[in-house]
């Protein structure tokens, strides 16, 4: 293969020179690259895999090549900070734990921060790089007990002075601090707990970035959206003008030139293809890998191209597929809110029969894909919604008001799961050119209107939270903070969504049939747990098939699942 990482679809894992060499500018990127850079906290949110990381990591490298006038830059990604959530249930005081742990990953920013500018002394902070390193393992191993012998107490004060002390021998005038993957973690209190201090290192000299999920991020009743972080969305909206040059510009860059151009040649498939993937590169770089695959001939590339309407299909209804499994995984990452997530399943096939019925009349250039919902919206659907606009079923467009008619609430619906519900086009025999210029043509102010009360009945069961059950008589609890079981007595035992999600078989994980069955045949890996605790990937380079870059890329997607 001429380079093994064109396929990989997380930023963070992408060399440092591919990187710059594969990224599109998103169509909004000199605003979004302002915000990061200058002063001011921001949070930069958008479903999974829209490009969140590309945009913090140009972010850190435009400060890192800036003179002396540019802020000195932090890069920091909390993707393992769920590793920490059981900390919460077996100690009291885990939300110090978890504090410790967020000041030595910025002390670890820190220090790369300082190398990257171009500083090559040595840098004493009241933290050494090293012993940094030591206690994030023992942290994230659950070693508090080693980890209480070292004597750690750092503060926000610590942090800010030695920020301080890095900007002076800089000679920086601020610091910007891109926090990503932050709050991303499905435990209210790490949420809660990261907003505190999100609140309190922000000052004149210090600028917090952070990247979330809409929809499943919590706030606590101190912190306000707007006063106290300006959002800004980084999802690349379908509607936009400048859409299908964004995804295909990076195609062109990413895929080898002979393939790229035999993909263009299908304008119409390609453009089905760029529209399915619904803003998220990552979808659309899952979807092109299944289109060719390369020998090598002495020395040479040859590239076996299949390119066609039946192929297209099927990856748009996988896409359609795996975006309902991020949606259901909610179920073992939200379990307090697993009646919303079925209630949302209903409510999601009742928003795409609303648009198959508006659209079975309308002429292909004037077709809808979006739903209008006049306000108010009942809490329990702008907490479904927003669970939409977490998996990228949907996405919140704004608002539009139409007289006496009222307000509504516009939301763009996923156009893999449109195209695959015939949903756009009412025939399943219809011509892919048509659907093409549906897609590409159709009218931003043609939705569907409906009310909250069809979506969710207000005569209807009220949804309620599920809480955990008693692990010893099997009765659902009072409530989240009972000690005791109200049935049997029993103490209750406070669950760890870390605990649940390591433990779940790794057929969870985005792999084929054969592959799941060739690891459990050949180690003795049987849980998302033995992938992440696989020092080397010892046990998964033992199966047959599996390389280092695909041992690397199964304890990714490990990774990815918990975060």
């Amino acid at each position: 293969m001429e380079n093994s990482g064109v396929f990989i679809e997380q930023a963070e894992y992408i060399q440092p020179a591919d990187f710059i060499e594969w990224s599109s500018d998103h169509p909004n990127e000199d605003i979004i690259i302002k915000k990061l850079t200058q002063s001011g906290a921001k949070l930069l949110t958008g479903p999974r895999g829209c490009g969140k990381t590309t945009l913090m990591l140009k972010a850190y490298n435009k400060l890192s090549k800036k003179g002396v006038s540019g802020a000195f830059p932090i890069y920091v990604n909390f993707k393992s900070s769920l590793k920490l959530e059981p900390v919460y249930k077996s100690k009291a005081n885990g939300g110090f734990w978890f504090s410790q742990w967020m000041y030595l990953k910025i002390y670890e920013g820190i220090y790369n921060g300082f190398t990257d500018v171009g500083f090559s002394d040595e840098l004493h902070l009241s933290v050494e790089l090293d012993f940094a390193k030591k206690i994030l393992g023992l942290l994230e191993l659950g070693e508090i007990a080693k980890a209480e012998k070292e004597s750690i107490e750092l503060t926000t004060y610590n942090l800010e002075d030695d920020i301080n002390y890095v900007m002076s021998l800089t000679e920086k005038p601020r610091c910007v601090i891109l926090l990503d993957d932050a709050a991303h973690a499905f435990s209210p209190e790490q949420q809660h707990d990261f907003f505190e201090f999100f609140r309190k290192i922000k000052s004149r000299k210090i600028s917090p970035k952070a990247a979330i999920y809409p929809g499943v991020t919590n706030f606590p009743s101190t912190f306000n959206v707007g006063h106290d972080a300006e959002e800004i969305n980084a999802w690349v909206n379908p509607e936009g003008e400048n859409y299908m040059w964004f995804m295909t510009t990076m195609l062109s860059r990413r895929l080898p030139q002979e393939v790229y151009e035999t993909l263009t040649k299908e304008e119409s498939l390609l453009t089905i293809m760029c529209y399915a993937a619904f803003g998220i590169p990552r979808i659309l770089l899952n979807m092109v890998r299944s289109f060719y695959f390369e020998e090598e001939i002495n020395n040479l590339y040859r590239y076996n191209i299949s390119f066609n309407r039946t192929k297209l299909l099927a990856q748009v209804k996988q896409s359609n597929k795996s975006t309902l499994a991020v949606y259901t995984s909610l179920e073992k990452k939200l379990p307090t809110y697993i009646n919303y997530v079925e209630e949302g399943n209903d409510v999601f096939n009742k928003i795409i029969d609303l648009i198959k019925v508006y659209n079975k009349d309308k002429v292909v250039e004037r077709k809808s894909i979006s739903i209008a919902i006049k306000k108010e919206l009942s809490s329990d659907l702008k907490k479904i919604l927003g669970f939409f606009q977490y998996a990228g079923l949907a996405s919140h467009k704004g608002q539009i008001s139409r007289g006496e008619k009222g307000v509504f609430e516009i939301y763009i619906i996923n156009l893999a799961a449109l195209i695959d519900n015939n949903a756009i086009l009412a025939s399943k025999a219809t011509k892919t050119d048509d659907i093409a210029i549906a897609l590409r043509n159709r009218n931003a102010h043609e939705f569907t209107r409906t009310k909250s009360d069809y979506l969710i009945p207000e005569n209807g069961p009220a949804l309620k939270l599920k809480m955990p059950a008693c692990q010893n008589c099997g009765k659902e609890r009072s409530n989240d903070e009972a000690r005791f079981c109200s049935n049997c007595g029993s103490p209750l035992k406070a669950a760890s969504i870390y605990e649940e999600l390591v433990n779940e078989e790794i057929d969870v994980l985005p792999l084929t049939t054969i592959r799941i069955k060739a690891i459990k045949s050949n180690s003795g890996i049987r849980l998302v747990r033995d992938i992440l605790h696989d020092i080397g990937h010892k046990e998964l380079l033992s199966v047959p098939q599996i390389a280092t870059h695909w041992a690397t890329k199964i304890y990714h997607l490990a990774e990815e699942y918990i975060s």
